[in-house]
Order: structure tokens, then sequence, then C-alpha cells
């Protein structure tokens, strides 16, 4: 103690250096902490910087050039694809759940009476078979008129009615025989299976969440091949963005199929060529030769009437337009 008061000032001066000294320690470490880290960031920095040099295409101007212009072109092919989708007329839908009741009930009755008086081209009476009070997807409106709720259910029921009013125009005109199921996706909120619909397998609909919505129908009929084919070549003119999902062929059998008329064989449609006199001035036979005549005509299976389901989907394009800006969900 007597050193300390007599030195008291050196003392003082060599308590500081020593607190100096050991601040000045601290602060190199932390120092030399952080140029360490400093480091170790600029070698993962240089690693980042070769790894994206390398990759192929490379963040170079020219590709980031070329990707835009790629972009540029990707829009234009969508918007092609979007323009051809759209059909050449569009439908007008009424929200008015009384008119449009009153506009199924009048669909209804139109094709009830143009399939009991449909003619063939020769202006005569070729009637369309079709079930006792068949209603063409409407059963549940034949009896009673229910008026459905809400704005967006009646128009796509509207939309619906005018969707099916189109099919089966182009199906009438392709003369079946017979039309014996309309099915469509019931929208009025009560099962399917009590009002006759029907729900399209996702794995054969064209639907895309956020992108393509679409409308689902079922045609069950009967007829000739030619029938099935006139019907979806009018649908290829695509007044309708209509798409054929499936179709399903039934073929009768047992005593259901027809017999045509018996052919000729191939004598006769050479004697056709040449004339029977000379024929059997040549040859010393008659056309059928030794043959029974019941064994040289055979009848032959003519083409059947068979059953048709075919199943297509009206296509509505939802996807936001390109040009549209994106507005972030609030959530």
């Amino acid at each position: 103690m007597g050193f300390l008061k007599k030195n008291l000032i050196f003392c003082i001066i060599v308590t500081l250096c020593v607190a100096v000294f050991f601040g000045g320690a601290f602060l190199t470490f932390t120092q030399y902490n952080k140029v360490n880290k400093a480091g170790s960031d600029l070698v993962s920095v240089e690693a980042q910087l070769k790894s994206m040099l390398n990759r192929n295409p490379a963040p170079s101007e020219g590709n980031v050039a070329a990707s835009q212009e790629n972009l540029n072109q990707l829009k234009l092919s969508l918007a092609e694809i979007r323009d051809d989708l759209l059909p050449e007329s569009t439908l007008n839908t009424s929200e008015d759940g009384v008119s449009v009741t009153a506009g199924i009930q009048q669909y209804i009755s139109k094709f009830q009476r143009e399939t009991a008086r449909n003619k063939n081209e020769a202006g005569e009476a070729a009637q369309i078979k079709t079930p006792d009070n068949f209603a063409f997807g409407f059963e549940q409106y034949i009896s009673e008129a229910p008026v459905p709720q809400g704005a967006n259910k009646v128009s796509q029921l509207d939309k619906q009615r005018q969707i099916l009013s189109y099919l089966l125009t182009q199906l009438i005109s392709a003369a079946p025989q017979s039309i014996q199921a309309v099915k469509r996706e019931v929208l009025e909120g009560a099962s399917a299976s009590a009002n006759k619909g029907f729900l399209i397998a996702p794995a054969v609909s064209a639907r895309v969440a956020g992108a393509i919505d679409t409308m689902a129908f079922s045609l069950t009929f009967s007829g000739y091949t030619d029938s099935l084919r006139q019907f979806l070549n009018s649908l290829a003119r695509f007044d309708l963005p209509i798409v054929v999902r499936s179709i399903q062929v039934s073929r009768p059998s047992g005593s259901e199929t027809v017999v045509a008329p018996p052919r000729r064989n191939n004598a006769t449609n050479f004697l056709d060529l040449f004339g029977q006199e000379n024929f059997e001035t040549a040859t010393g036979n008659s056309p059928a030769g030794n043959q029974p005549a019941a064994e040289a005509q055979k009848p032959v299976i003519e083409e059947n009437i068979s059953q048709f389901t075919v199943i297509l989907e009206f296509i509505e394009v939802v996807l936001a337009d390109a040009n549209t800006p994106v507005v972030p969900d609030p959530a």
C-alpha cells in the first residue's frame, strides 16, 4: 500500500495502459472474426458466381434477351390458342329465373314436335323415335316448372339449354333412327341420379382449374354409321367450342341384325360387261353353272342400326388475359 501511495500517478498510468491493452486485444479479436467471416462470404459468393456462369444458358445479357423474346412468342401462342377456342358466336344468357324456365319448356316442346314431325330428304315422314314424355335432358321441367335460385345457376342453366338446342339441331339433321337419352350435368343442386344427369370422369374431361371450364353432355341415339359421321362433321365446323370426349358404340346381334337383299355373284357381274348370250356361247355353261340357285345367291348382312353414346364438352377459356395485371391475393 505504501508503494501505491508513494507512486500513485505511476500506478494509475500502468493500470490505464493495461486496460488499453486488453481493450485493443478485444477489438483486434473482434475485427479478426469479421475479416474471417467476410473472407468466407467472399469465397461463397465467388463459388455461386462460378456456378451461375457455368450454367447453360448462362445469365448473360444475350441469354436474358433471348429468354424475353421466347416469353413474347409464348404469349403470342397463348393468344392464338385463346382465339381458336373462342366461338364464332357468343351465347347471351339470362339471369331471370322465370324467363329461363319458360325457355326450357319451349325447348322441350320444340324438340318433341321436331322429332315427331321429322321428314327425310324426299319430304316423306321419318319420325325420330324418343321415349315417352321425353324432355331432352330437362326431365324435372316436364311436368312442373321449378324456378332455379341464384343468378349464376340461372345463367348456367340457360347456357346448357342453348348448347343442347344446338347439339340436338345438328343431331336431327343427321337423321338418326331414335334419340334415347340426353344427359347434362345437373346444376340445380339436386343429385345427378335423381335428375337423370351425369358426371364426366376427370380423366376424360378437358377441365383445368383456373384455366379451362367446361360443360359436359351425353347424347345416346341409334342409327347408321352415316348419321354418326354427319353429326360429328357438323360439330367440326366449330360454330360453338364443343369437343368430342368419347364415343361408345353398341351393335345389334342375333335376331336384331338386318339381312340385306342378295348380292349378285361374280358371274352375273361378268355378264353385265359382255352379255349373257355371248358368255353362254363362249363357255357352254349357264351363269350359275351346276350350283343351286339358293347356294349361288347367299344373303349377306348389310350395315345394321347401332346405338351411339357421344360425350361432349363445351369449352370456355377462363385463363386471365396475358395483358391483364395479376392482382395479389390479399390473404
